[in-house]
């Protein structure tokens, strides 16, 4: 018997796993984690895409309106947080892209951000009900395919 389960992700945390999954996703696509934005950097860049992230939502009473983390590699700097309306979002700034360059730029990282915190999830939640993993495949369009075995 087999079963095919296609997980539409919900990104449910405290604070310390969504910067995990930040820096995991940072250091897989070549960015370094850097420090808090200032005002002065938010105000000079003309280069700047900011969107919300998709499939997400984040419980209010764990993490902080305003708090954020930044990653950068090259001249683009992708700040991961959660706006003042308690929305998740993703800014993408950068002098030497386009807008659409830094759309999606900020596309694959939020994608690939909620897929690396539902994998976690997903590995907990197996782990936690005695599921053993047989198998694990990566795709070429980065879609993980896991097969599991209940041991009891």
């Amino acid at each position: 018997m087999s079963t095919v389960c296609v997980l539409t992700p919900m990104v449910i945390a405290s604070w310390p796993a969504i910067s995990a999954a930040v820096a995991g996703v940072a250091a897989a696509m070549g960015f370094t984690v850097i420090g808090p934005e200032t005002v002065e950097e938010r105000v000079s860049s003309t280069r700047r895409v900011e969107t919300d992230v998709p499939h997400s939502e984040i419980v209010e009473e764990v993490m902080e309106r305003g708090q954020s983390i930044r990653i950068q590699r090259d001249d683009v700097i992708v700040t991961f947080g959660r706006d003042e309306r308690g929305t998740c979002t993703v800014c993408v700034t950068g002098e030497k892209h386009s807008k659409s360059q830094l759309e999606a730029i900020g596309q694959e990282i939020a994608g690939r951000l909620v897929q690396q915190f539902a994998y976690h999830k997903l590995m907990t939640e197996l782990n936690s009900r005695h599921y053993r993993i047989v198998e694990e495949q990566v795709g070429r369009d980065e879609s993980i395919r896991v097969r599991v075995r209940l041991d009891r």
